[in-house]
């Protein structure tokens, strides 16, 4: 008959196979191919509908900073600590090499699709509710970017400051521009040169598409190969 001890020492211990003395091993996390494809799918989709509606809706000014950093850097970075976390404890034999140049792969295309989706989103944001106005610039910055800060001729501020036309090299302070800007200061203003150009949202579909798979497809591949114990 089984005494007290020996009934609350195999109800503490659960995991003893009968009649041995070792453990059942805990049962492996399942992160077969499907779920890096929904893992990855997850991330290009939120990643473009942030940098997209930041600008259309478009949403508050904090909020499409916070969007900014979400989908260029936090999405890019859980491609890579998601399947590390999740994979710690899967050895192989040696690293599949194919599987680390995927993820390489992966990381930047993430952070690109980002950025294009958010210049096809300001884009489209200019075509529903820009503005024509005459600017003067007010400020030239020179940095990794050249910026200038304009006004109105009635002296209202324009913001954001412009960056895709302006060459520190050109303007200067007092100079005036015909713009196209955002009264809700969520797209950068543009000359009248680059929008009888280059204003087509719709342009920018390709190379959103085409990150967004080249991602779901490098995320999913070096996942699940990762995810293969071979050792």
């Amino acid at each position: 008959m089984a005494t007290g001890r020996d009934m609350r020492g195999r109800a503490a211990e659960p995991g003893r196979v009968a009649g041995t003395g070792t453990r059942n091993p805990p049962p492996r996390r399942r992160t077969g191919p499907l779920y890096w494809f929904l893992f990855n799918s997850a991330c290009a989709t939120a990643s473009t509908t942030l940098m997209w509606c930041a600008p259309v809706v478009p949403l508050p000014g904090l909020a499409r900073g916070a969007a900014f950093v979400v989908a260029a850097l936090a999405i890019p970075l859980a491609l890579l600590l998601v399947p590390g976390f999740l994979l710690r404890r899967v050895k192989h034999r040696r690293t599949p090499r194919t599987a680390v140049a995927a993820l390489v792969v992966a990381l930047p295309a993430a952070v690109v699709l980002a950025v294009l989706t958010r210049e096809a989103g300001e884009e489209r944001a200019l075509e529903r509710r820009g503005r024509w106005a005459e600017a003067v610039v007010v400020d030239v910055e020179n940095g990794r970017s050249d910026t200038c800060t304009l006004r109105t001729r009635d002296g209202r501020a324009i913001s954001p400051p412009m960056t895709q036309d302006c060459d520190a090299d050109l303007d200067e302070p007092g100079d005036r521009l015909r713009v196209l800007y955002d009264p809700e200061g969520a797209a950068g203003p543009l000359t009248d040169e680059i929008t009888r150009v280059d204003l087509d949202p719709g342009a920018y579909a390709a190379g959103v598409a085409g990150l967004a798979a080249l991602t779901v497809v490098a995320g999913t591949y070096g996942c699940a190969r990762l995810s293969r114990a071979t050792a």
